[in-house]
């Protein structure tokens, strides 16, 4: 037998991808690393159950996966201001050599419902406008 699952969407959330040229940035810490700064970070797909970013190879910290990181703020948008001080947890990291960025998978740990259903509303909208392009 076939595995019924095949092709099937495993996620719980909707998503939609963030256009680099939106210029939507992230800015995180890590315990980590010390120092006062945010690292910031271009967002490139967001859920109400996470993100995707990446960074320049060069700006690349000692992040693994399983760590646990803030994002600070979210920036390119007046639509993501609610968002400040969420705890996430890398969940898989793309670092190809032969690439500039390296691409984090993470996880919104301990967020409200109400936030959740403020990031769901709006990936609806991006996806409303996304529809009509």
């Amino acid at each position: 037998m076939g595995n019924q699952n095949y092709g099937k969407e495993r996620r719980r959330f909707k998503r939609v991808a963030i256009p680099v040229d939106d210029g939507i940035m992230g800015f995180i810490s890590s315990p980590r690393i010390i120092t006062d700064e945010s690292i910031a970070v271009k967002i490139t797909d967001l859920s109400a159950g996470g993100l995707h970013f990446f960074l320049h190879r060069s700006s690349f910290k000692d992040i693994s996966s399983g760590d646990h990181l803030t994002l600070k703020k979210i920036r390119g948008t007046n639509n993501l201001d609610f968002i400040s001080n969420i705890e996430l947890e890398v969940k898989w990291i793309a670092d190809h050599q032969a690439l500039e960025h390296v691409g984090f998978g993470c996880e919104f740990l301990h967020i409200s419902e109400e936030i959740r259903q403020q990031i769901d509303q709006f990936v609806d909208t991006m996806r409303l406008l996304e529809d009509k392009k």
